[in-house]
């Protein structure tokens, strides 16, 4: 008697569970969901990790260009506003010298007193700014011709102090290029989203299809496997 009084609790028991929606279909679809979440944002935190690092570098760049500029502006101006004039100013005052005293062949005694007196004074100038003006320091800069050889002497400015080689190393086009492989890499693993969502999209779509949930369930796998298999692709090889 009290085993038939029993026997029938499990059958309504099991009848209550399934009218509460605890069936064993529905913890597959929550464990396909719960899964397809975790790897989504794993996915995605590593995306954004990624493209933050492709921002950075980029603002990288851009101030080592702006570094990079302001040296060279600042050596570009140095040159051509404190040390050419000062040689322009001295290199007149030489053609004057040489020239009175290739005057002085044939000319009286007088005259070339006179002429070497002007030339000693010219010489005087010469000497005197000469000392203070790297350009006429020694023949390194001074060209056949009489010019100036602009050109080496900014190449020997830029590399020269403590911060030249520094300065010279500076390259903002490379940081360019690795935040530009980083932000093709960020979306790389963007794309690993999209089956990782249709892996979410069917196991919500295998909740009410309780005849075609198997399937459903089935094809998110695969479509989660295959969002994961992407994203360690790209992790390896990018």
């Amino acid at each position: 008697m009290d085993r038939e009084q029993m026997s029938p609790l499990p059958a309504e028991g099991h009848r209550a569970g399934a009218r509460h929606g605890y069936q064993p279909g529905n913890v597959a679809v929550a464990v396909v969901l719960a899964l397809a979440a975790i790897v989504a944002a794993l996915v995605g935190t590593r995306a954004s990790m990624v493209s933050n690092n492709a921002s950075n570098a980029w603002q990288s760049a851009l101030r080592t260009d702006v570094k990079r500029s302001a040296a060279a502006i600042n050596d570009v101006s140095y040159l051509y506003q404190i040390e050419l004039p000062q040689a322009v100013r001295v290199l007149p005052a030489r053609l004057i010298a040489d020239a009175l005293r290739a005057a002085e062949a044939g000319q009286s005694k007088e005259v070339v007193q006179v002429l070497e007196a002007e030339a000693s004074v010219q010489m005087q100038v010469v000497d005197l700014m000469s000392a203070t003006t790297p350009l006429l320091t020694g023949s390194d800069y001074l060209l056949p011709s009489g010019g100036l050889d602009l050109g080496k002497r900014l190449a020997d400015m830029r590399s020269s102090g403590p911060e030249g080689p520094a300065l010279l190393a500076l390259d903002p086009e490379s940081l360019v290029a690795e935040g530009d492989r980083l932000a093709g890499k960020a979306s790389r693993l963007a794309y690993a989203l999209i089956p990782i969502s249709l892996c979410a999209f069917l196991g919500i779509l295998a909740q009410p299809l309780r005849r075609r949930r198997l399937w459903l369930l089935g094809g998110g796998l695969v479509a989660l496997v295959c969002g994961s298999v992407m994203a360690l692709a790209v992790e390896v090889i990018a």
